[in-house]
């Protein structure tokens, strides 16, 4: 089992969070990823932004 999420790791996981549920590792190494990075929170909030934006346009 890995320890430290990179970016790159920490964004699949980011995405995938918004179609399934995360398993309690997946949770923890992201939290523990956003705590020391500066750029993924910023597309935790992107991504939040586009799920909003998309629940407004709905038909």
């Amino acid at each position: 089992m890995k320890y430290k999420y990179t970016c790159k790791e920490a964004a699949e996981v980011i995405v995938a969070s918004q179609d399934r549920p995360l398993r309690w590792t997946e949770r923890l190494l992201l939290r523990l990823h956003l705590m020391v990075c500066d750029a993924c929170p910023r597309l935790v909030a992107q991504m939040a932004f586009l799920r909003r934006a998309m629940r407004q346009f709905r038909l």
